[in-house]
């Protein structure tokens, strides 16, 4: 009789600790940061860049758009800079005040057009360059209109 309540016991306890296995794992997967959106993101000091990419259509005509954020308490200058595919440098200038986020292509805001032969689905770089620092590149995904957020863009 004791040994059947120890077979038991011991199951019980085998059981428990196999079940319970998968808490003692610190890889859980729902705790790693991403980017839940299409475009890239790039943290550039306090210079915060969100969901920047290409929409283009199929004649090849794109727009460039992102959110650019600032988190520290002085203005911050710069550039995003590409080629397009005629070799044209495209240069978008901005400037972010302390504490605020500026919008290309979104929020009643225009985004910058330009000429794109890549296919949605691919990638083209943008340099971003800062007051004071070497220019970061950044792939960022190109898009078609076939997601309804990004139809306006290209019509």
């Amino acid at each position: 009789m004791k040994a059947k309540k120890l077979i038991a016991l011991f199951a019980a306890v085998a059981v428990a600790v196999s079940l319970a296995g998968c808490s003692l794992s610190r890889e859980v997967a729902s705790l790693d940061p991403y980017a839940p959106s299409d475009g890239v993101q790039l943290d550039a000091g306090d210079l915060k860049l969100r969901n920047l990419l290409f929409v283009v259509d199929e004649d090849g005509n794109a727009v460039l758009i992102g959110s650019l954020v600032n988190g520290s308490d002085s203005e911050i200058s710069g550039s995003l800079e590409t080629m397009d595919s005629n070799g044209e440098v495209v240069v978008t200038e901005f400037s972010v005040a302390a504490g605020t986020k500026y919008d290309l292509g979104y929020n009643g805001t225009e985004g910058k057009e330009l000429f794109l032969t890549e296919m949605p689905g691919s990638l083209h770089p943008v340099y971003v360059r800062t007051a004071g620092s070497d220019p970061v590149e950044l792939p960022a995904p190109v898009m078609d209109g076939s997601l309804a957020e990004y139809r306006d863009f290209i019509d």
